[in-house]
C-alpha cells in the first residue's frame, strides 16, 4: 500500500466511531504490538504493519462506510 493510499484509510478511519475504532484496533493487536496508549487514543505507526494488515482494516473501513447508504436501499 502507498503512502497516499495509507493516509487516505487514516482519514476515513478518522471519521467512524469509538466502537468501529475498537474493531480497528483488534485487528492491529493481531499483528503488532508496537503502539502507544494515549488518553486521546492509541497511535500506530502504518510502517509497522504488513500488507495483510492493512487490507483487513481496509476492508472492515469500505463495510463500515457503506453501511448507511446499505441501510437507506433496504429502507427504500
Amino acid at each position: 500500500m502507498n503512502r497516499s493510499s495509507k493516509e487516505k484509510l487514516k482519514e476515513q478511519v478518522e471519521r467512524l466511531d469509538p466502537q468501529e475504532h475498537a474493531q480497528i484496533f483488534a485487528i492491529i493487536k493481531k499483528y503488532t504490538s508496537v503502539y502507544t496508549q494515549t488518553q486521546s487514543g492509541v497511535l500506530v505507526s502504518s510502517d509497522n504493519l504488513p500488507p495483510k494488515c492493512l487490507e483487513e482494516i481496509e476492508a472492515l473501513v469500505h463495510f463500515y462506510l457503506d453501511q448507511p447508504s446499505r441501510m437507506e436501499a433496504d429502507a427504500a
